[in-house]
């Protein structure tokens, strides 16, 4: 296989592949799940650490602290001090590995399903 074909192979597989992904009914509602639990936790965590927290001064460091927590990067620059804070955070980390496990999940089985059809178109 040519460098050419092999590139004008891969441009097509990505796009088919990231067109299948976004038509998913899992992957629109883990999107729009995802959205919500963090805006959720966001609002709880800064009603919860803003009086006693000066790190949590706005709800966009809220948000920020949320975003880093649940998508495991946790930056350590802001983290909770008051005991619910602790115990929401842990609960923040055991579902942001639920939730993007799901992703996972779901980019692979789209991944097979599109190797399952250019195998099989291969074959005719």
């Amino acid at each position: 296989m040519s460098l050419k074909h092999h590139h004008q192979f891969m441009w097509g597989y990505s796009k088919s592949l990231v067109v299948k992904i976004f038509r998913r009914p899992a992957f629109i509602f883990l999107g729009i799940t995802t959205f919500t639990v963090m805006g959720f936790f966001s609002v709880i965590m800064f009603l919860i650490e803003r009086t006693t927290n000066p790190k949590f001064d706005t709800y966009l460091d809220s948000v920020y602290f949320t975003v880093s927590t649940m998508t495991s990067v946790g930056f350590g620059d802001i983290v909770p001090i008051t005991p619910w804070g602790k115990a929401i955070t842990t609960v923040m980390m055991l579902l942001g590995t639920f939730i993007f496990v799901s992703f996972t999940g779901v980019v692979a089985t789209t991944v097979l399903e599109l190797e399952l059809e250019v195998r099989h178109k291969q074959n005719k």
